[in-house]
């Protein structure tokens, strides 16, 4: 009886409120006071209000001056003025102000008058304190969390669901039919852990690593900006696969990438690894100042460097103090400064790489194989003269009716014998001004025909150019005033006409129009309309509503043009074109294309401008298919002053600055101080006593396994940023991880193998309330795939996944039209990538990590499935789900496709049971239970029974997958396991981790 009465009261003693656990200000404290007071009371002393500064404590707990009052008494909250304000109902003392938005809860009320009562013990921020491990493994953190607030470790997933998890978490990819039978046969000890080797030695592993870390470097290939013309920075894509392929320790690939160029007798390859800061978007416009794109350049890198491998928001810091940080202006510009040192211009190439840069081959793909894919790629821009989009073919093919009908009137020995004109005498050069200054013009002239004409001919030229058009219809243009036209034309009428031409000096010279047409009638009269005072014009600084009399300024041959050509170039026999045009088109051969493309792009404005967009692209990667190399944009050494630049303007020089990092940091160990480069950044960084790198990282690897990491706010550890959940575990993990020689394999293996990552993912009741968001992992979490993942996963479920690892960017399938319509498409000088033109065969089902990406415009499918459009660093991808993911995966003409293709495999099987169990093992991973089995075969019944009665769907929804299907069975049988298949892709267990 004794013993049960001392327990009792011992367990009083231990949850009284005197033993309860004490308040931690990093963990309690300071973020509300980081989100509620910092931006009036913190670190940024430019903006302090009534002296007050809470982020430190011996300025939080010192008397202030105005009032004579301690915000903060140690150990007494009613002495503490601080406690006054937060509770006061006096609108001009309560703090938060009303006017901030900002309003304290009660529990944070009570919780800071608890730890002033406790003493107000401040904590250096906990990511800039070093590393102070516990021992313990994963296992033994978390479940230690778990049993304070009563929870157990939910039990092991199935073999099924493991293999799965892994696979997705480890490749991207789900497991083959094949292994997930050879896991679940396997019974030995070691099953899982071989399991695991085999996966983390994978070549899809690297992939897999290497697409967060393209994020985090806003890896595209475009320049973004407004012209986002094309870029080659594949190459240091190539490289960043290679290290992960290869094990590259952290350090080392953390050392290379930014100053790979400084390494002393640094190899090509390091050389490329400074790619990584070059990523940053670059422009060219027109108007750009050079310096300020440069600074913008540079505090990008910044940014970048200071997320990826410090979680710190230091751009913060770029105009001001950080409001919440201990990250002043001057050190911000200090840490600005190791970058600061660059040839890299402001204004950058077109259609181009900017220097600096290198040329060099890829780190895991021969000069054969990359000449070949690019070849592939001309290839297939090439095929696009030929087949255009249907409605340039079906402009092109009108337009060859009535060219070769034209030709045959005009061959040799006709009947059509006059290839020449004399211009009237009459006709005048005219304009929209007596002084013919350079301007922008619309002429016209308007005039009656008593009869229909037989035959007309135009002749015209202008200085410097303009389009003509009779009753509204093209019939040429001219560039050059010195070589006029003469054009046969028909669309004349009985009745009224007009001829209308659209003329443009922009040149500075004189300017000036002259043309005569010449009609013939049946009867072989003929009429004269030439340009004189009866014309009207409009210009730009008219009433657009108002035609007004032309000024005749000139007679035919006068100056300055005097006497030009008079020859009928329109009406000479083009023999090459005839030929070209009567040669049926699946026997043209390239030059006869090329003659036909050439002629039709004289009178198309809307061909040429496509034909300019092929040529562009044909050059932009020819370079690659000749040398199997491709330039690289890379970082050199250009000694360069930095200055604090005053609220963060390029041009607002304040005190000079050396290179150099924060002082709430350790400092920098050199001999050197004022001459810091990127290689003793490098240095810092991967130091083993460096606070924030190892945490950093292998909090994103975390992330990366389980959906959230330990710290959520990836991007940030500073005061804005959430604590960590298990901290003692980040702090073993990230220790262990720098003891291992930063090996990414053993942190990885290490997570996988615990028994927290095995639990089945099923919500408990008892876990509801306790660990709401599975912050605890009293669960294994389930949580969407990737963009990348989701697409990968059903080309692969397809058998259709191209395996290939590495090389240029590919084009699959896009919604038409995209780029060009929020794109420079059609300008006259023209830009690579304004246009997306898709490729072929095997290179539309490459992994979607090779799908090229350009900044203003990225996949559509992926962006839905929330990937970044990476024109800055993104170390955390958002989750939604959202109706458009739905869509994406019934009608995107790439998943239609993979369901096409499923749904032949699953045709294939002797019974529907077969079909929809083989369906579901390559989607889910797992057999079909027997009510799923029932409701798709009715399903699939049912779909056949529609397409029996209307046979065309079914053609017509294997047409729009652009599968080719195999003739082994009915169309109507395919389609409706299609429909089947499309229904699995569609499931929510297909895109999701378990």
């Amino acid at each position: 009886m004794m013993n049960h009465r001392f327990i009792i009261f011992f367990a009083l003693i231990c949850y009284s409120p005197c033993y309860a656990e004490k308040v931690q200000f990093n963990k309690s404290i300071k973020p509300i006071l980081s989100n509620n007071c910092f931006s009036c009371h913190g670190p940024d002393e430019k903006v302090v209000k009534g002296g007050l500064q809470l982020h430190l404590r011996e300025k939080a707990i010192s008397v202030l001056e105005k009032s004579d009052e301690r915000a903060i008494t140690p150990g007494d909250r009613e002495e503490s003025s601080l406690w006054h304000r937060i509770n006061s109902t006096d609108p001009d003392e309560k703090m938060p102000p009303p006017e901030s938005n900002h309003k304290l809860t009660k529990e944070e009320i009570d919780l800071i008058g608890k730890w002033i009562d406790e003493g107000a013990e401040y904590q250096g921020h906990w990511s800039f304190e070093p590393l102070s491990p516990q021992q313990g493994s994963i296992d033994e953190f978390i479940r230690s969390k778990l049993s304070k607030v009563g929870l157990n470790p939910s039990p092991k997933a199935s073999r099924e669901i493991l293999i799965r998890r892994l696979s997705l978490d480890l490749t991207g990819l789900p497991p083959s039919q094949d292994a997930i039978e050879s896991f679940i046969k396997d019974k030995s000890s070691n099953a899982y852990e071989r399991l695991v080797d085999q996966l983390i030695n994978s070549k899809g592993f690297a992939e897999r690593l290497a697409v967060n870390w393209l994020d985090a470097a806003r890896y595209a290939d475009t320049n973004g900006y407004s012209i986002d013309d094309h870029r080659d920075m594949w190459i240091w894509r190539d490289w960043v696969i290679s290290s992960f392929m290869e094990n590259k320790p952290y350090d080392q690939f953390t050392l290379e990438q930014i100053a790979g160029d400084l390494i002393p007798k640094s190899t090509t390859q390091q050389k490329v690894a400074t790619g990584f800061l070059r990523n940053s978007m670059n422009t060219h416009e027109g108007g750009t100042i050079g310096e300020e794109y440069r600074v913008t350049y540079t505090a990008d890198k910044v940014d970048t460097v200071s997320t990826v491998f410090m979680g710190l928001t230091m751009k913060c810091a770029q105009c001001h103090d950080h409001k919440y940080d201990p990250i002043s202006q001057e050190e911000y510009y200090k840490f600005f400064a190791f970058f600061n040192t660059s040839s890299e211009p402001g204004n950058g190439a077109i259609n181009a790489n900017t220097a600096p840069l290198i040329e060099a081959e890829s780190a895991i793909c021969s000069i054969e194989r990359v000449k070949r894919d690019a070849t592939e790629r001309i290839n297939d821009l090439r095929q696009k003269r030929v087949s255009p989009e249907q409605h340039l073919i079906k402009l092109r093919n009108e337009w060859e009716k009535k060219t070769l009908n034209s030709l045959n009137k005009k061959k040799p020995n006709s009947n059509n014998k006059n290839s020449t004109l004399r211009v009237d005498d009459s006709v005048k050069w005219i304009w929209s001004n007596k002084s013919a200054d350079s301007a922008y013009a619309k002429f016209r002239r308007i005039f009656n025909l008593d009869k229909e004409p037989k035959k007309a001919s135009v002749w015209f030229t202008c200085d410097n150019e303009c389009k003509v058009k009779v009753n509204g219809q093209n019939i040429g243009s001219i560039d050059d005033w010195t070589k006029p036209k003469l054009i046969d034309i028909d669309g004349l009428v009985k009745g009224e006409n007009t001829i209308e031409v659209e003329a443009t000096n922009v040149a500075g010279s004189k300017a000036g129009l002259i043309l005569s047409l010449h009609v013939t009638y049946s009867s072989e009269e003929t009429l004269s309309i030439v340009t004189n005072s009866e014309w009207e014009f409009q210009t730009e600084n008219n009433n657009q509503k108002k035609w007004t009399r032309s000024f005749e300024i000139a007679n035919y041959g006068e100056g300055p043009w005097g006497k030009i050509d008079q020859k009928n170039e329109s009406g000479t026999f083009d023999q090459n074109l005839y030929s070209a045009l009567n040669t049926p088109p699946l026997k043209r051969d390239a030059n006869q294309w090329k003659q036909i493309n050439d002629s039709f792009s004289k009178v198309s404005g809307a061909f040429k401008i496509y034909l300019n967009q092929l040529n562009l692209e044909e050059k932009a990667i020819r370079k690659s298919a000749d040398t199997g190399k491709s330039t690289v944009m890379v970082m050199n050494y250009k000694p360069r002053k930095t200055h604090i630049l005053i609220r963060g303007a390029y041009d607002q020089h304040g005190e000079e600055v050396n290179s150099g990092t924060p002082s709430a940091l350790p400092p920098i160990k050199s001999r050197d101080s004022k001459n810091l480069t990127r290689l003793e950044l490098a240095k810092w960084l991967i130091n083993p006593d460096h606070p924030l790198t190892s945490r950093v990282i292998v909090n994103r690897y975390w992330q990366m396994i389980f959906g959230t990491g330990l710290v959520k706010t990836a991007e940030d550890f500073g005061s804005q940023g959430e604590y960590p959940s298990h901290p003692a575990l980040l702090d073993r993990l990230a220790k262990d991880f720098v003891n291992s020689g930063w090996d990414l394999r053993k942190l990885i293996k290490r997570i996988v193998m615990s028994e927290t990552y095995k639990q089945d993912s099923k919500l408990r009741k008892d876990i509801s309330d306790k660990d709401p968001y599975n912050r605890l992992l009293s669960r294994s979490p389930r949580f969407r795939l990737d963009a990348e993942f989701v697409r990968d996963s059903a080309l692969f479920a397809a058998e259709l996944l191209d395996l290939k690892i590495g090389g240029p960017s590919v084009y699959p399938y896009q919604p038409n039209g995209l780029w060009a319509d929020v794109s420079h498409y059609g300008y006259p000088s023209g830009f690579t990538s304004q246009k997306y033109l898709p490729g072929s065969g095997k290179a539309n089902h490459r992994r979607s990590m090779y799908t090229v990406w350009k900044r203003t415009s990225p996949p559509p499918s992926m962006t839905i499935f929330d990937a970044p459009n990476r024109e800055t660093c993104v170390v955390r991808r958002l989750q939604t789900n959202t109706p458009m993911q739905a869509l994406v995966l019934q009608n995107d003409p790439q998943f239609l496709e993979a369901a096409t293709s499923l749904g032949n495999i699953m045709s294939l099987k002797t019974s529907i049971t077969e079909g929809i169990t083989i369906g579901f093992i390559k989607t889910l991973g797992r057999k079909p239970q027997e009510m799923e089995l029932k409701i798709l075969s009715n399903s699939f019944n049912r779909y056949l029974k529609t397409f029996e009665e209307k046979p065309e769907n079914a053609v017509s929804l294997l047409r729009s997958g652009y599968f080719q299907k195999q003739e082994t069975t009915e169309t109507k049988i395919i389609a409706a396991w299609t429909l089947v298949a499309s229904t699995l892709l569609n499931m929510d267990e297909f895109v999701t981790r378990q």
